[in-house]
């Protein structure tokens, strides 16, 4: 058996194996098996291989879960609280200190904003009072 055919397979069952582990524990050595059967099959030696294999598995462990555990530590609000920082679109006008209706997150909601907003313009959710958004325009 070719050793290029072996990486891609130990490759393959490494990425479809991930979603069964808990966190992110095994799809880097998977992308690491992916870019030496690459070179594999390109005619690189097996060291070239190995070491493409540690250094690919490796970098992409620190690189890629640096970047993965900063999007997990942004907060994320529970019920209607997830909307706050969210953007909207303005689906009835909302006239200056009084009610519309904004689509946010694919939902309507009633909307409150100090200044004066029309149709398909987008609002940022400041905050939520009861069953509203208090919302500001954006200003492109």
């Amino acid at each position: 058996m070719k050793i290029y055919v072996i990486w891609f397979v130990a490759a393959f069952l490494l990425i479809i194996l991930e979603p069964l582990m808990p966190g992110l524990v095994i799809i880097w050595f998977g992308l690491g098996a992916l870019f030496a059967g690459i070179l594999a099959l390109l005619g690189a030696g097996f060291y070239v291989q190995l070491i493409t294999f540690a250094l690919v598995s490796v970098l992409s462990l620190i690189f890629v879960r640096k970047w993965v555990s900063k999007e997990e530590e942004k907060p994320q609000g529970v019920g209607a609280e997830r909307l706050i920082g969210m953007k909207g679109k303005v689906i009835s006008k909302i006239p200056a200190g009084d009610f519309g209706v904004v689509l946010v997150d694919g939902e309507e909601w009633r909307a409150l904003c100090n200044e004066e907003c029309g149709e398909g313009e987008q609002v940022l959710v400041e905050k939520i009072e009861g069953t509203h958004l208090l919302v500001k325009k954006i200003k492109e």
